[in-house]
């Protein structure tokens, strides 16, 4: 009886685990993403994203570390995701075929925000460029938490710099967001 009782507590625990490293995590905020209408002419319109969830996890290019933080507005299939061998091939056929959109930011070794990719739930993701040129970043990313097992933060965007001289913010903002997003291994 002892034995199926400790077989029974491993089980739970080997599951537990499991689960918690495919946990989701929780994202709010509100924001806009361009969805291109007509390729030819270049028309396009704006599209509200108001994520639900969040996720972040590393990844190595030979000596080279990131972090990906993953903002999305229905729950992610996290399991699939992490054996994808191409993430950004899978996050994107997921917008595709979901009808869903997400935010995804590629953070150096030095927690600088390195890319930043759009998906306006219809699979045909956008590549922002990051701008620095007038004195605020288009993309910025705050961090409450960083402690190796969660992410918990702010993550902003905008375009053109207004202010006064001192005080700087968007003349466009495009995205502010919250996130408590668990870092998966």
């Amino acid at each position: 009886m002892l034995d199926r009782i400790a077989v029974l507590v491993l089980a739970c625990c080997v599951w537990a685990g499991a689960v918690q490293a495919q946990e989701v995590g929780s994202a709010s905020g509100k924001g806009t993403i361009e969805r291109i209408v007509e390729p030819m002419t270049g028309k396009s319109e704006q599209v509200t994203f108001q994520p639900r969830y969040s996720y972040a996890y590393p990844e190595s290019t030979g000596a080279a570390k990131f972090t990906w933080i993953i903002l999305t507005e229905k729950e992610p299939p996290l399991k699939a995701w992490a054996v994808a061998k191409d993430r950004a091939e899978a996050r994107r056929l997921w917008c595709e075929t979901e009808k869903t959109s997400f935010v995804a930011v590629k953070l150096d070794a030095d927690w600088k925000v390195d890319l930043y990719f759009l998906c306006p739930a219809n699979g045909a993701v956008n590549t922002e460029m990051l701008s620095t040129w007038n004195g605020l970043d288009s993309v910025v990313v705050d961090f409450e938490v960083r402690d190796g097992k969660k992410l918990k933060g702010t993550l902003r965007t905008g375009s053109g710099a207004c202010g006064d001289g001192e005080t700087w913010t968007y003349c466009t903002p495009t995205g502010d967001y919250t996130f408590d997003a668990p870092l998966s291994k």
